[in-house]
């Protein structure tokens, strides 16, 4: 006859409960504070390529529409008819940290049908406070797509870059052979002249708190009155 022989279950004893529950929150904190590093360094890195990113484009941008620049006559002429004529503007003038520009272009992008505008426009760049906080300095564009002979008012204006350190102009004087940080088209000495290069240098914080420059050259490739290339009508 076969016998059979029943073993008694044994559960865990306290001492062994508390050694595993403490092992398992070992380990989930381990796991929880790689998982928690790996997410801090993938928001660091995201918002350090976005920073970029909007720097990249608004020097790009810079660039494109400072190659279009152009100028007709930056006096305003009288004309036999007595018509009106407005002048066109390049000018470059230091003020604090953000220097400012404003120039005629070709740069201006018709986006509604219809619209009376055509490719030329007046741009103006300028740094101006953050608007949620004082203590930041945002890049500023100014854009007027009609030239009324009033450069510098009017117009639509949009934040071309966030919290910047500096921006800076450098023009080439190609009489001088020399960079100049400043340039007027209405004076005597450059009267009707335009740059042949423009250097731009945008500074910014990155994300340890140090100032990282930005540097780009546009060439404007008509340094010249457009009166100069027009033939006058027979």
């Amino acid at each position: 006859m076969r016998e059979w022989t029943q073993t008694k279950n044994q559960g865990f004893t306290l001492i062994e409960v508390m050694i595993a529950i403490s092992m398992l929150a070992m380990v989930s904190t381990l796991v929880y504070g790689s998982f928690s590093r790996t997410f801090e360094a993938r928001e660091f890195v995201t918002k350090a390529q976005e920073r970029y990113h909007g720097v990249r484009v608004a020097m790009e941008r810079m660039g494109r529409e400072i190659s279009m620049a152009f100028i007709y006559d930056c006096r305003e002429l009288e004309t036999t008819t007595g018509e009106r004529t407005f002048w066109t503007t390049f000018k470059v003038q230091r003020s604090g940290k953000v220097n400012e520009m404003t120039f005629t272009s070709f740069s201006h992008l018709r986006l509604t049908r219809d619209a009376n505008e055509s490719d030329q426009n007046e741009l103006t760049y300028f740094g101006q406070s953050d608007p949620d906080d004082s203590s930041k300095t945002d890049l500023i564009r100014r854009e007027k797509t009609i030239i009324d002979g009033r450069p510098g008012e009017g117009g639509v204006e949009l934040i071309l870059c966030h919290d910047i350190e500096s921006l800076r102009f450098e023009l080439w004087d190609a009489e001088d052979q020399d960079w100049v940080e400043e340039w007027d088209c209405t004076q005597t000495e450059r009267l009707n002249q335009l740059p042949r290069l423009v250097r731009i240098t945008l500074t910014v914080t990155d994300e340890y708190g140090e100032e990282v420059p930005f540097s780009t050259i546009s060439r404007i490739f008509t340094n010249k009155p457009l009166g100069n290339w027009m033939k006058k009508s027979q």
